[in-house]
C-alpha cells in the first residue's frame, strides 16, 4: 500500500508540472492598458522626438521642439516641418520684438465688447416679446458694427513674440508665437516668459564665443599677427609698424572679423 500511495502522489506531481509547463508555453503576454492608451494616444498625434544633444555641449535652454547650446540653435520649425540647426559662430545680429498691449487697453477692450454684447441681447429680447417694438431695427445697426469695430480692435492688439537672427551668409530666420484666445483672457504671459528665456540663451551662447572681445583677448591678438605679418614683408613696413607701435594701439571692431 505505502508503494501504491507514493506512486499516485508522485504521477500527481508529474502531471501538475505537464500542465503547468503547457500553460506557460500557451499564454502571451498581454500589454497593459497604460501602454496601449500612450500608443493610441501617440497615434491620434504623433509628436517629434526630442532633438539629441551631442558629447561637448553645454545645454543653456531646453523646451518643446527648441535647444539652444552653447554652440548652435536648433529646433524644429511647424510651418516647414524640417529640423533647422544655427551655429552661433556664424550669427551676427539677434532681432527680439514683443508687442503687448496695457492693461488699461486691454480692459477697456472686453468692457466694451461686452456691453455691446449685451446690449444687443436686450434688444433681442425686447423686440421678440414686444410686438409693438418695430423701430429697434434701427438700433441693430450701430450695436453690430461696435461689435464688429471691437472684434477688430481685440485682434489688432494681440500680443505678437517674435525672434528674428541674421547669419553670415545672409540668411534670416525667426521664431514668432501668439497665444491663443483662452491665454489672452485669462492673461498667461508663459509664451513671453518662453521667449525671454529663449533670448537669454542665444545671448549668452553669442557671448561665449571665441571671437566675443572678453575671451581670449581675440581683437589684440589679431592686431599683433597683422602687424607681425606686415614686419615680415619689407623694411618698409618694418618701419610703418616700429612707428605705429609707438602711437595709440588701433581699435578693432569685432564685426572686422567676418571679412
Amino acid at each position: 500500500m505505502q508503494l501504491q500511495l507514493s506512486s499516485l502522489i508522485f504521477l500527481k506531481k508529474m502531471s501538475a508540472r505537464s500542465k503547468a509547463r503547457e500553460q506557460s508555453a500557451v499564454e502571451t503576454p498581454v500589454k497593459s492598458k497604460p501602454a496601449r492608451a500612450s500608443a493610441f494616444i501617440d497615434w491620434l498625434s504623433p509628436k517629434p522626438k526630442d532633438i539629441a544633444v551631442f558629447p561637448g555641449e553645454v545645454v543653456l535652454f531646453k523646451k518643446g521642439t527648441v535647444l539652444v547650446t552653447d554652440t548652435r540653435l536648433a529646433y524644429i520649425d511647424p510651418f516647414d516641418r524640417m529640423l533647422k540647426t544655427y551655429m552661433f559662430e556664424h550669427m551676427i545680429s539677434m532681432h527680439k520684438q514683443f508687442y503687448r498691449t496695457t492693461t488699461l487697453n486691454r480692459r477697456l477692450c472686453k468692457g466694451l465688447l461686452f456691453v455691446s454684447l449685451l446690449a444687443l441681447l436686450v434688444t433681442i429680447i425686447i423686440d421678440l416679446i414686444d410686438d409693438s417694438s418695430r423701430g429697434f431695427i434701427i438700433v441693430y445697426v450701430p450695436l453690430i458694427f461696435s461689435i464688429f469695430l471691437g472684434l477688430k480692435v481685440w485682434r489688432d492688439i494681440k500680443p505678437a513674440y517674435e525672434m528674428q537672427w541674421k547669419m553670415r551668409d545672409g540668411t534670416v530666420d525667426k521664431i514668432a508665437t501668439e497665444p491663443m484666445f483662452r491665454e489672452r483672457m485669462m492673461n498667461n504671459t508663459k509664451r513671453e516668459e518662453f521667449m525671454d528665456e529663449l533670448a537669454l540663451a542665444m545671448n549668452t551662447a553669442i557671448t561665449g564665443k571665441a571671437w566675443w572681445p572678453e575671451n581670449n583677448n581675440y581683437a589684440h591678438q589679431t592686431l599683433r599677427d597683422k602687424q607681425s605679418n606686415c614686419a615680415g614683408n619689407s623694411a618698409d613696413n618694418s618701419e610703418s609698424t616700429a612707428s605705429s607701435s609707438t602711437d595709440k594701439p588701433a581699435l578693432t571692431l569685432v564685426t572686422e572679423n567676418y571679412l
